[in-house]
């Protein structure tokens, strides 16, 4: 399997590395850690969370994220940095265990490379005592002890804490584990609170503790706090570092005229969902509604709702109503579940096949007799569903390779495609069964090879958290939720980036940073009974509760609060949003609804926010908390349909050669870059900076203890310091070479020209000053050497039309933008029949734009969807194309960038530069369609399209 360094993970490492970095661990002195915190705090804006004095670090690290890789890493680091060599891994749950295990096996040569030691193990209890003893207690060699919760819960683990005579000064093997001061991580901390381990873990007392964890208890005593590192569920959709997430929902026909509860809003209202004559239904229910009446059930007639609670309706008739948390399926429902769940994993297979990934998916079932044992009904109905569908499958298939894959399914005439791991699976006898344990436990790279048939896992508990696998792409949910586990964490077994057969990470960098590429691959599907219609309601509640930024369609003066607001800020803020109509008070709930998009607001009236209230340094934490979010990362597979915008086919027809015009596959190229002129250019401006020598002062005191007095201070400078005789020059560069991603040849010859002596000045200063003149000058030299090629075929799949050049139908509105306006009505000229947009001058130019200018007629304009223009600043994409029916009787398409700024002079200098690269590709497809006049132009706020026109 290959490794990658992933910068998030890297940020985590640094801030691990620089919170301890004036700790003095051989006298376990921690003083300076909450002030260390507090810096981390400042920089990375995570003022929600306390600091304490505990000598305790929390990695908050969304599901699928590489927690274990980040850990591991931590080890080495802290090994190398402060000379620290004994460490201990806790881990709830064994199935955890040996993936902790298997990863450090995987990791152990890449590791190597880069610290040229390996992590000695001490697998507690499957190694013995002694083996702690001799290697962890008497050595120097760096060691990890891993346990879980059993070494201190089991009679027979118990040895640990019992008096060893080989160990005197200690009395027993714990206290001379205690003695070493060992750096404790603790892996998934939710599901350690209040447990033995936790208490015999506290008697450590000199001990640093490191928490990595995507959930964190709720108590007081052990809630997430000295928060030096987040990336929490928001953060991870955001920046695609896991997999999108679609629910299929399956509502089998019942029996019973009962109602279900789901999407509770306290105090306002609930939906019910229901069948008669086998049809469902769904309904709102208010409060005083007559729950009979709206839904025709005879069991409710005249029974109307009184109160409606979190999690509980009272009814007029005295009963109450509550969400089941339980539920039995009938043998009709699994099966309409498990077909459903084969139909999505054949669907995926053969096309994820193609691409050289294999395909897995994940049963929760309810007991273990549902698969192993003489009358395993759940396994029963896979075998038979699997094999009627398959051979479909196989029929229809022309794909020779495919085919030959399949044929592993069977061996001897018995099927190896299902197995399953149960916690009562342990030292089982039976051979077939300990293979396919040992495959889903600690084989994940042979798992996941096409020469392994095992494509189907199956589990009750035991998988539901820690365990997790790349290549899930399907789980199937037969099994109710129990308290302890949420569907957060059920879900995340399936969230990890896709690996194909070389091992390589499907990441959105290797897609060409496509968002449609990397969801093509990268897209996790649930399968739930519709006992459980509000799971993606409830998925979505729980990433967005579990995240630290503010997300959905209300706020209120709580939800600021306990994003880290203080109250003053949160009232002054909603005010303030209030009075310019970003948000509307809603009497009813007792919230403020959203009006526009609040990010937008803070981005150009920050003079608005900025007061005595709200400073401007705690300005950009509260921006930040409204990050533009990824939440529609989270898709409703049974409501696709009503997600889609209408395509006015009518205006396709003359919109039709600018689309294909603007969707011309391209890649970027460079000509005639210098190489050696660039190094000039950098080296003349960087030597002409002026970066004085830094002064040391050296200031001397005494301390008159008669007096109480601080008397004789003397001040003088100190030595000047040569900075490349301290740090070594070519360890020095190659660092520089690789953090700025620059080829080491190329910042070789760079130091060799530059003045030097500028480093001996300052060299913090130097560094920041050579960085940014790179920057610039890489920019100029490639802005004028840069090109574009155009692919001569333009009709292929995309957003607008099929792979025969077809206009589609609909569009679904989020390829367009996050918001969409159902009470607006667009102009005649729009090509979608629905108002869709990102930002307020969007929404403006889509429902009032003018489209007679002078002579001139807008005939179509359209929102793009996402065409990706290359550049190096990562893809492009522009908002509005407008065809324009010129008074001469010629035709421009004018391709516009819209930008929520004031002034031009507001755009943030990366966008700037994409703008250019941008106009180059314009002008470059001018030249390859020269029947065509192609305009492209940006507009921010306040300017008129007329304005804009008037620039041609």
């Amino acid at each position: 399997m290959l490794f990658e360094k992933q910068t998030y993970q890297q940020d985590c490492i640094n801030n691990i590395n620089q919170a301890v970095s004036d700790i003095d661990f051989k006298n376990a002195d921690y003083s300076c850690l909450a002030d260390n915190l507090k810096t981390i705090a400042c920089d990375n804006n995570y003022h929600q969370f306390e600091i304490n004095k505990k000598p305790r670090l929390d990695v908050l690290m969304e599901t699928g994220t590489g927690k274990t890789f980040v850990y591991l890493q931590t080890i080495f680091e802290l090994n190398k940095n402060h000379k620290q060599n004994k460490f201990i891994i806790v881990l709830p749950r064994v199935a955890i265990k040996l993936g902790v295990v298997q990863q450090i096996e995987l990791t152990k040569q890449y590791f190597y490379n880069l610290y040229k030691k390996h992590i000695n193990i001490i697998d507690y209890p499957k190694d013995n005592l002694q083996r702690i003893q001799q290697d962890f207690i008497k050595s120097d060699n760096l060691q990890v002890l891993i346990m879980t919760n059993s070494a201190f819960n089991s009679i027979k683990t118990n040895n640990i804490n019992k008096r060893f005579e080989g160990l005197i000064a200690h009395k027993s093997t714990w206290g001379g584990i205690a003695s070493k001061n060992p750096i404790v991580i603790i892996d998934e901390p939710h599901l350690l609170k209040a447990s033995k381990t936790t208490e015999k873990l506290e008697q450590l007392k000199n001990s640093l503790f490191i928490r990595f964890g995507a959930t964190y208890p709720a108590d007081e005593n052990h809630k997430l706090s000295n928060v030096v590192y987040m990336l929490d569920s928001i953060s991870a959709f955001n920046q695609y570092l896991v997999k999108r997430i679609g629910v299929s929902t399956i509502f089998a026909p019942q029996e019973t005229d009962n109602i279900k509860i789901g999407n509770i809003q306290p105090k306002v209202k609930f939906k019910v969902h229901y069948q008669i004559n086998n049809q469902l239904y769904q309904q709102e229910i208010f409060i005083n509604n007559d729950i009979g009446a709206i839904t025709g059930l005879k069991n409710y007639q005249g029974i109307s709702v009184v109160k409606i609670n979190k999690n509980k309706i009272f009814l007029s008739n005295g009963e109450t109503l509550q969400p089941d948390l339980k539920y039995d399926l009938s043998d009709g429902e699994i099966t309409c579940m498990i077909t459903e769940t084969i139909n999505l994993h054949f669907k995926k297979e053969q096309k994820l096949f193609k691409q050289n990934i294999k395909a897995l998916s994940l049963f929760f079932i309810p007991n273990i007799a549902d698969f192993r044992g003489d009358n395993a009904r759940i396994k029963n109905i896979f075998t038979k569903e699997y094999k009627k569908i398959r051979q479909r499958v196989y029929r229809k298939s022309t794909d020779k390779k495919y085919k030959k894959y399949l044929d592993q399914d069977y061996k001897d005439g018995v099927l190896q495609v299902a197995e399953g791991y149960f916690s009562g699976d342990k030292g089982t006898a039976e051979k077939k069964i300990a293979d396919g344990i040992d495959l889903i436990l600690s084989k994940k790279e042979k798992l996941l090879s096409f020469a392994t048939p095992l494509r189907f896992i199956f589990s009750i508990w035991a998988l539901q958290e820690g365990w997790d696998n790349p290549n899930i792409f399907t789980i199937c949910k037969i099994a109710t939720s129990n308290r302890d586990t949420s569907r957060r964490q059920q879900v995340g077994r399936g969230l990890r980036i896709a690996t194909n057969q070389q091992g390589r990470r499907l990441t959105f960098d290797f897609n060409d940073e496509n968002p449609h590429k990397f969801y093509d691959i990268n897209t996790l599907d649930m399968v739930v009974s519709g006992q459980e219609k509000d799971f993606i309601h409830n998925i979505q509640n729980e990433i967005l509760t579990s995240s630290y930024s503010i997300t959905g369609d209300t706020i209120n003066n709580d939800i600021l609060k306990n994003n880290g607001l203080r109250d003053r800020e949160a009232s002054h803020l909603l005010d303030i949003l209030e009075d310019n109509n970003i948000i509307s008070y809603d009497e009813i709930a007792d919230d403020y609804t959203l009006n526009s998009p609040i990010l937008e607001f803070l981005n150009n009236h920050q003079d608005k926010i900025s007061s005595s209230r709200i400073t401007a340094d705690r300005f950009d934490f509260i921006k930040n908390l409204f990050k533009q979010n990824h939440i529609n990362a989270i898709t409703d597979n049974n409501k696709k349909s009503k997600k889609q915008v209408k395509i006015r086919p009518d205006k396709f027809k003359s919109f039709k050669n600018l689309w294909e015009s603007l969707n011309k596959k391209s890649k970027i190229v460079y000509q005639n870059i210098q190489q050696q002129q660039l190094i000039r250019d950098i080296t003349n401006n960087f030597n002409q900076e002026p970066i004085q020598p830094q002064k040391i002062i050296i200031i001397q005191q005494k301390y008159n203890s008669q007096t109480n007095e601080i008397e004789d201070t003397k001040e003088r400078s100190g030595n000047k310091i040569n900075f490349f005789q301290q740090q070594n020059k070519s360890e020095y560069i190659t660092k520089f070479a690789e953090e700025q991603k620059l080829p080491l040849h190329f910042v070789i010859s760079l130091f060799n020209d530059i003045d030097n002596n500028k480093f001996n000045h300052n060299p913090q200063l130097a560094k920041s000053v050579l960085i940014e003149t790179i920057k610039n000058k890489i920019h100029q030299s490639m802005i004028t050497s840069v090109g574009y090629k155009f692919n001569q075929t333009s009709i292929y799949a995309n957003d607008l039309q099929d792979e025969n050049g077809k206009l589609k139908n609909n569009i679904q509105y989020t390829l367009l933008g996050h918001f969409i306006d159902e009470d607006s009505k667009p102009k005649d000229e729009f090509l979608y029949d629905s108002v869709v947009y990102d930002s307020n001058i969007e929404k403006q130019s889509i429902i009032s734009d003018t489209t007679k200018i002078n002579n001139d007629t807008i005939t179509v304009f359209a929102k793009l969807p996402k065409i990706n223009i290359p550049t190096p600043y990562k893809t492009y994409n522009p908002d509005f194309a407008y065809l324009i029916e010129k008074s001469s009787g010629k035709q421009l398409f004018l391709i516009v960038e819209t930008k929520g700024y004031e002034k031009h002079s507001d755009i943030p200098e990366q966008e700037q530069q994409k703008i250019e690269y941008a106009k180059i590709f314009f002008k470059n497809l001018q030249k390859e369609l020269p029947a065509i006049q192609i305009k492209y132009q940006t507009r921010i706020t306040g300017q008129k399209l007329t304005d804009i026109l008037g620039e041609q």
